[in-house]
């Protein structure tokens, strides 16, 4: 590792890592996996989220802490609420928590625009739009229609389960709160059908 100028001898040589790589634009060095009695290094020789690089390529006056807390973001590593903040705060971050990715306009800058599409979340009014218009036009569907319909819409930062609640919680804010939709059986089989005060509003 000296060899290879990757540590000094003189008690520097993590700071020399995390320099190196982030002069090579790669991931920083990571700790996360050591243990009480022994330390895992894991030094990575791949990008693993183009915009980090690109970002890192763009603006190379960026703050050594910020660069490396930009760097848990795109390890979906947790961050604290005040580096959340900080990193909201300067446009470099978007999304939810734990679910952080790059801002906006830093995509927009480093060419990530489809990226940052997929991962923004449309507001539950356009869903359930969609939902409506669906129903007007077929009368009824299933679960799994809906699920077809929305599931791939919805942010890809989301995993499947978080998709799958929030098609749960969209279809029990529709039925309970709005009420524009109902269960009822269709051909012997329940399926979602408007309410029927309402098929004449939509």
């Amino acid at each position: 590792m000296v060899n290879l100028n990757m540590i000094d001898t003189v008690g520097h040589g993590i700071h020399a890592m995390i320099l190196a790589q982030r002069n090579r634009y790669f991931p920083l060095p990571d700790y996360s996996k050591s243990e009480q009695d022994k330390v895992v290094l894991e030094i990575y020789g791949h990008v693993i989220d183009e915009n980090y690089t690109r970002l890192l390529l763009e603006q190379r006056d960026l703050p050594l802490t910020t660069v490396v807390l930009l760097d848990r973001v795109q390890k979906k590593q947790l961050i604290t609420d005040d580096a959340a903040a900080m990193l909201r705060k300067a446009g470099l971050i978007d999304g939810r928590k734990p679910n952080y990715f790059v801002e906006a306009h830093i995509a927009k800058a480093t060419g990530g625009r489809s990226e940052y599409i997929r991962n923004r979340a449309f507001d539950d009014a356009h869903y359930k739009d969609m939902v409506l218009a669906y129903l007007k036009k077929y009368g009824s569907a299933s679960k799994q229609d809906l699920a077809g319909l929305i599931l791939d819409k919805l942010s890809d930062v989301l995993d499947e389960k978080q998709k799958a609640n929030k098609l749960r919680n969209l279809l029990y804010a529709m039925s309970k709160r709005d009420k524009t939709i109902e269960k009822s059986v269709v051909q012997e089989k329940r399926r979602w059908i408007l309410v029927l005060d309402n098929k004449r509003k939509i």
